[in-house]
């Protein structure tokens, strides 16, 4: 287990000046899958505005997110669902806790041809050189054991622990693990309390937005013309966050004050920023409003 051996340097005050100095990078957004279930299953249902029906029917896009960089080459931001999903439908290579977890809980996965993680690395010609996670769920590391051992995987440091193996499954074996360290390395850029500078050249930030998992991570690809905001899970989707439905969590009460404290950021730096464009790793395909079975 290898920790990053660089610490983040503090070069900025404000987000303007981090924009100013922005880089023209080729930035991809690609889906690698769906995922179906009901709302109340992915929500706290305590912040559901009265017209919503927490049997309802959501299916959601498993995204996954890369650019280019000057000097680092290609960077993945997920993996999204490798072709496994494809293989052997409708769970490929979850583990078999999860497996069972999503079953009991009539979450279905699905995956059209061509959709795969493997496929989209071909379509765009992708070599990556780094995969950073925005949290530790294995409908984000599905596509990981598809590439090469030399590409280093980093993530948050507090999910670095038997719980997040556990649910992980296999995806990691005989990958490179570096951690990313907030509390040790983070400064404050508001509204957020924690960022990292991650290449200490102001093209690409790490943003704490714990809540959903206790080290998920946001990421600001510092793009020019147009930065790109992935915000991961913590907030379900761009239909959620505007009817105020908040992400659920996996570490209980202190977890879902995390979850509202995160979004509450996420949603002042869009209002400060409009000329970002935000990405959700679920993003809906289609909202059907009927109940499911």
């Amino acid at each position: 287990m290898q920790k990053s051996s660089k610490n983040s340097v503090k070069k900025y005050s404000v987000w303007e000046e981090v924009f100013e100095s922005a880089k023209p990078m080729t930035f991809h957004a690609f889906n690698t899958g769906r995922i179906t279930g009901k709302v109340k299953t992915y929500s706290d249902t305590t912040s559901f505005p009265a017209a919503i029906d927490g049997n309802m029917a959501l299916d959601c896009d498993m995204m996954a997110f890369s650019f280019k960089h000057p000097e680092k080459g290609d960077i993945l931001i997920d993996c999204g669902f490798s072709s496994s999903f494809t293989d052997n439908p409708p769970y490929g290579n979850l583990s078999v806790i999860m497996k069972i977890f999503q079953k009991l809980n009539n979450i279905r996965y699905s995956q059209q041809p061509g959709e795969d993680f493997e496929n989209h690395m071909k379509r765009l010609h992708l070599k990556p050189t780094h995969v950073f996670l925005t949290h530790f769920h294995p409908d984000h590391t599905s596509g990981i054991p598809s590439l090469e051992s030399s590409c280093p995987v980093f993530f948050g440091k507090k999910e670095n622990s038997f719980y997040y193996r556990l649910i992980g499954g296999s995806h990691l074996k005989g990958k490179k693990i570096h951690l990313l360290d907030f509390d040790t390395n983070g400064f404050a850029l508001e509204p957020f309390e924690k960022v990292l500078d991650v290449f200490n050249d102001g093209s690409f930030f790490a943003i704490s937005t714990p809540g959903h998992t206790k080290d998920h991570i946001g990421y600001l690809i510092n793009n020019k013309p147009t930065p790109q905001f992935i915000v991961g899970d913590a907030e379900l989707n761009r239909w959620a966050m505007e009817n105020g439905i908040k992400v659920n969590t996996d570490y209980g009460k202190q977890g879902k004050k995390d979850v509202y404290k995160s979004s509450g950021m996420i949603q002042k730096f869009t209002k400060l920023y409009p000329n970002i464009e935000v990405h959700y790793s679920h993003d809906e395909l289609v909202l059907d409003f009927g109940p499911m079975g």
